[in-house]
């Protein structure tokens, strides 16, 4: 496929600047610029996906990590008869002098 930068002065200018930012010189340059932005976003394409198996664990550490901190937050709330959400919205409020 053949890149015509010609069509789009914005890309062209874009390109340019990289080139000039990177130590880019002569022919060739803008072939490079766009060769090194390939690889750069290939790079970065490969370290964001991510294999069900990871989504799942990852997954799983949030919902833990709500379980063990709602826990704790009930053991400072015992005897609320409030669900939690309501009994920090309370105590927040309280601490900050607003109406509830």
């Amino acid at each position: 496929m053949v890149i015509n930068l010609a069509h789009r002065p914005d890309l062209e200018s874009r390109v340019e600047r990289l080139a000039d930012r990177i130590g880019l010189r002569g022919r060739g340059r803008q072939t490079a610029v766009i060769e090194r932005a390939l690889a750069a976003f290939e790079e970065g394409m490969a370290e964001n996906v991510r294999d069900p198996v990871t989504i799942k664990a990852s997954i799983n550490r949030y919902i833990d990590a709500g379980v063990q901190l709602r826990t704790r937050l009930e053991k400072d709330f015992p005897s609320a008869s409030a669900p939690l959400s309501a009994s920090l919205q309370q105590a927040i409020y309280g601490e900050r002098g607003l109406p509830e």
